[in-house]
């Protein structure tokens, strides 16, 4: 049995919230009172899958880098801006080294799908750690260790090493921007890296600079750079240079947002579809049956090479997500079933500035012909959803909650999952 007053203390204690720095207020995030929980073998056989299908990536990258694919990388990563750009016109070497690679899971007919890919926020694993030790103590249970916030100090410190590091307890330092949202999961990460032995500090980029061969801290030596902020971010700043050098300077994640571009995941799913389009680009077999087993049926859309029109995919649109190449939070994702829907028509009318109903065809012209954005369409998942207990700030509620997850990955040695 849960106690719910030792769960919002230990809910509380640990920061699972959203900072809110315009206010300096923490908002609760709401928690299941009970788990979801994956057999252990499926989790073993995505994670295989996982990895198998990160190998891809650097593949594809450099087909995409070939000289006549030129216009489709272009549009591929159509979004992007400054270092994010210029990485993603390079071949994939220079850049291949992230301490976490999140690939976003959801549920298809008892099957475990990959729908999404994220290079660029890789602070979950604290607020992972927390909710599950949270539920432990509320159900008398002893805490135990923090294993994905400690594998992901492992991960940073092989990569820190394989690029010529030679500390045993390296400082590290968190760089975030000011009035990180994921501030609490920040903190978490540094109590619980400097509980291990590895001093931790939160900067942001104003407060780092280089002397030498180190960083500093307001004077503070540091030798590890755990970037939890937007590479365009820093194009500004006194680490722009730094970064794009990230082994020679250890900065990790490399600027990589360009690997999470909706129309990579698209562009993965569409070649490994035939034996002959899989075979140009290199796949072996383990790669396309991964891929062909875990990614959704997904296609870019529009008139250029390996995309499918918009028109040959309006029949089966109740089917369908469709999602802006590059953009974060859902907020340019449309579900196809609910097309007419007046939320659904509303979000169309603020992005496109078209008036009335605006039907698939008129949006389709709108995103051919004005929009600058590359779009996709990805199979809509069946999804998995439970009714649940759930702790808000409002007390405890009843949901007919959807449920995903989350697999880390590192793409250089370590064991991070």
């Amino acid at each position: 049995m849960i106690n719910v007053r030792r769960l919002k203390e230990e809910l509380l204690r640990r920061r699972v919230a959203v900072y809110r720095a315009a206010d300096n207020v923490w908002i609760p995030i709401p928690v299941a009172l009970t788990p979801t929980v994956v057999r252990d073998s499926d989790w073993r056989d995505l994670e295989r899958d996982a990895r198998i299908i990160l190998g891809a990536f650097p593949k594809i990258q450099r087909w995409l880098c070939d000289s006549r694919r030129q216009p489709l990388l272009k549009r591929v990563y159509e979004g992007l801006t400054g270092l994010e750009m210029e990485v993603s016109k390079l071949e994939p070497e220079a850049f291949w080294g992230h301490a976490t690679i999140r690939m976003d899971l959801f549920w298809h007919q008892d099957a475990i799908k990959v729908i999404e890919v994220n290079c660029t926020i890789p602070a979950m694993q604290a607020y992972s750690d927390n909710v599950s030790a949270a539920w432990l103590a509320a159900g008398g249970k002893q805490e135990t260790q923090s294993n994905n916030v400690r594998e992901l100090l492992e991960s940073l410190l092989s990569l820190y090493r394989d690029d010529g590091g030679m500390l045993s307890k390296p400082r590290i330092v968190i760089l975030h921007r000011d009035g990180d949202s994921q501030l609490g999961e920040l903190l978490w990460l540094q109590r619980e890296w400097g509980r291990i032995g590895f001093e931790t500090l939160l900067a942001t980029p104003e407060a780092l600079t280089r002397a030498g061969d180190i960083w500093l801290v307001d004077g503070v030596p540091c030798d590890l750079v755990y970037r939890h902020i937007f590479a365009w971010r820093l194009e500004q700043t006194a680490v722009a240079n730094a970064v794009m050098e990230n082994q020679r300077f250890h900065i990790y994640n490399p600027p990589s947002a360009h690997y999470e571009s909706k129309g990579f995941l698209a562009l993965l799913s569409h070649l490994a579809s035939t034996d002959d389009m899989a075979r140009e680009v290199g796949l072996t077999d383990n790669e396309i049956l991964a891929i062909r087993d875990r990614v959704p049926w997904s296609r870019l859309l529009g008139r250029l090479d390996n995309a499918v029109p918009f028109q040959s995919v309006e029949s089966r649109l109740a089917g369908l997500v469709l999602k802006r190449s590059v953009g974060y939070g859902g907020h340019q994702v449309f579900m196809g079933d609910a097309w007419d829907s007046d939320e659904t028509q509303a979000r169309l009318r603020q992005m496109t500035s078209l008036v009335g109903h605006i039907s698939f065809a008129a949006f389709a012209a709108w995103a051919e012909t004005r929009d600058t954005s590359l779009w996709i369409a990805q199979e809509r998942m069946s999804g998995a959803r439970r009714e649940t207990e759930v702790l808000t700030a409002s007390g405890i509620e009843t949901w007919n909650a959807w449920y995903d997850a989350s697999i880390f990955l590192n793409t250089r040695g370590s064991d991070i999952c």
